[in-house]
């Protein structure tokens, strides 16, 4: 591989992962949260969303 097949492939990697994330934001959006955790987080155990309890 050289440089540019590289930087093409990095690209096209980002843009899927900008997909994936933005299709992960919705499916949370959208969860009817069922929250488990400690006195620190919860997590959604449907939908992985993460609740930070401290601050």
């Amino acid at each position: 591989m050289n440089i540019h097949e590289i930087e093409e492939e990095m690209n096209s990697l980002k843009s899927r992962l900008s997909y994936l994330e933005n299709c992960i934001n919705r499916i949370q959006q959208n969860c009817n949260h069922h929250f488990k955790g400690n006195q620190l987080y919860e997590v959604c155990s449907k939908c992985k969303k993460v609740n930070v309890l401290y601050y």
